[in-house]
């Protein structure tokens, strides 16, 4: 009888650590990312859509450097970039949302900056690239040779959900992509769905677009939407282990609670 016993009770921690096996690898598969990516070898090229500059909008805050041969007036439109509040975390920094002095032009609700000694120019639905070439063109009306650079001062990405860093981050370029803004997120949790992260802009309209973005695909590099623009939010769903969890604790902690008032009835009866 004792053998028999003892040989149920083996069978029975055998399977246990066989669930548990099983378990963890469906786990470990979870979390990956770029699952249906093939073995990787040094050198391994594969397809991704091309980066393309970003539009600029009213709002927006644009440093913008003018050398001319005339130092004076260089300085008068470089001293122009003015100190703007704007609300976000710088990367690497603390993990607190303040507000931030970030130096530039604002861009008007006309779309247009204006500029000391070159005046009023429409820079709104142009790239960097076009806001830059436009503003050299006014540069030469009044001076031979000037050099021209402008960038943003304001490119805020937001992340939320099931991250390690959930926040509004302001970046120092314009070329970032969703796996950028989780990464300065501090990535997802071991909780985050990976294959079912949102992805919330709004268009040139004015109008809201939400996009789903699977992370567990290669198929990610070759979307539109892998590069992001500036005040786009992506938000990462908790799963449902999550959920269930949260769930448990709740019946726990009232389970807990109707055990302590039935003690205390015995108690105090």
């Amino acid at each position: 009888m004792m053998k028999i016993t003892c040989n149920k009770a083996c069978s029975l921690l055998l399977l246990m650590f066989g669930i548990a096996v099983l378990t963890s690898c469906g786990s470990s598969k979870r979390l990956k990312y770029f699952q249906d990516m093939p073995q990787v070898k040094t050198g391994t090229e594969f397809q991704s859509v091309p980066f393309e500059e970003v539009a600029i909008r009213p709002d927006d805050i644009l440093n913008i450097r003018v050398n001319t041969v005339d130092v004076e007036a260089s300085a008068a439109i470089n001293d122009g970039n003015s100190a703007i509040p704007s609300r976000g975390i710088g990367i690497g920094g603390s993990n607190n949302i303040n507000t931030q002095l970030v130096t530039g032009y604002l861009v008007g609700q006309d779309g247009t900056v204006e500029l000391p000694v070159l005046g009023t120019i429409t820079v709104a639905g142009s790239t960097l690239s076009e806001a830059k070439e436009k503003i050299r063109e006014v540069t030469m009306k009044y001076f031979k040779e000037a050099t021209v650079n402008v960038r943003f001062s304001n490119f805020r990405v937001s992340v939320l959900g099931d991250v390690s860093r959930p926040g509004t981050y302001v970046v120092p370029n314009q070329q970032v992509s969703i796996l950028d803004a989780i990464s300065f997120s501090g990535d997802l949790t071991v909780y985050g769905k990976r294959n079912n992260v949102m992805l919330i802009r709004k268009d040139d309209t004015g109008k809201s677009i939400a996009v789903k973005m699977d992370l567990t695909s290669k198929e990610l590099f070759n979307s539109p939407y892998f590069y992001l623009r500036q005040n786009d939010l992506v938000y990462v769903e908790p799963s449902s282990a999550k959920i269930q969890n949260a769930d448990t604790s709740i019946v726990r902690y009232l389970g807990l609670l109707a055990s302590l008032v039935s003690v205390g009835i015995l108690v105090f009866r």
